[in-house]
């Protein structure tokens, strides 16, 4: 070997000790599509739960707010999310009612309150990484728009 080359290897190996110790690896939410429901089947077979849909880009950032009881999905009209301290907070407006989420956005879940003109809801909905049929609903559901109804 010669002296470049085994200066070259020497600070290789200096450099992949050092780095990893000094430098950690953080997750980020970087661009794509998180989403995140409780969506399940009532004992009649009807549609129950709700679900966020968070795209996002490097040319911004979209949020979509589903639930049984909407005529449809609806757009957030304000969004804000904090990369550093994964706060997320939205607000919409649903069938002629505005609704506001504040919460915490995590690797496995979506933890918050939901505002709407029945009151304050606490919601935990879970990170859905693939498609799958809607389980049947639990006999007490917490969190979701459609026991406050």
């Amino acid at each position: 070997m010669d002296r470049i080359t085994r200066r070259s290897l020497g600070l290789g190996l200096i450099l992949s000790a050092v780095l990893p110790g000094s430098v950690r690896a953080r997750p980020s939410w970087a661009s794509g599509t998180y989403v995140y429901a409780d969506l399940c089947l009532t004992a009649d077979h009807a549609p129950a739960g709700q679900r966020v849909t968070l795209r996002r880009s490097p040319r911004g950032d979209t949020l979509v707010y589903e639930t049984a009881a909407l005529s449809g999905p609806v757009q957030a009209e304000t969004l804000h999310l904090d990369a550093a301290t994964r706060g997320l907070a939205f607000a919409a407006d649903a069938d002629g009612h505005t609704i506001r989420f504040t919460g915490t956005l995590a690797v496995d879940a979506l933890t918050g309150v939901l505002e709407d003109e029945t009151g304050s809801h606490p919601v935990r909905l879970s990170r859905i990484l693939r498609p799958h049929a809607n389980a049947a609903c639990r006999e007490e559901r917490t969190g979701s728009l459609d026991s406050a109804r």
